[in-house]
């Protein structure tokens, strides 16, 4: 089968494809993680609910972490996409009252 463009070499795909596995699964687990925690901690609910929330977001969050780490096309826009929404979600979460 003919395929289009220039054939990629194996050996810097593979170690693409391990760095974006490095990368998407502490980041997809920290800001699923931190996406939960904020919701916990800023929904105008009771606590049982924010808690459900936040576990129903962190479930859905995280795949769609993790199926979007390896859409992207370049890993540094990946990175710089990943690490300020981080850092975002944390300082929420310390705002909000949250002691890890």
């Amino acid at each position: 089968m003919a395929s289009t463009g220039k054939p990629q070499p194996v050996s810097p795909r593979r170690y693409d494809i391990a760095l974006r596995l490095v990368v998407a699964l502490p980041f997809g687990y920290a800001l699923s993680a931190l996406g939960g925690i904020c919701l916990a901690f800023w929904l105008p609910l009771s606590r049982a609910d924010n808690a459900m929330a936040g576990i129903f977001v962190g479930i859905i969050l995280w795949p769609v972490i993790f199926m979007a780490s390896f859409a992207i096309a370049r890993i540094e826009r990946l990175l710089t996409l990943l690490i300020p929404a981080t850092c975002l979600l944390s300082a929420l979460a310390l705002l909000g009252g949250w002691r890890p």
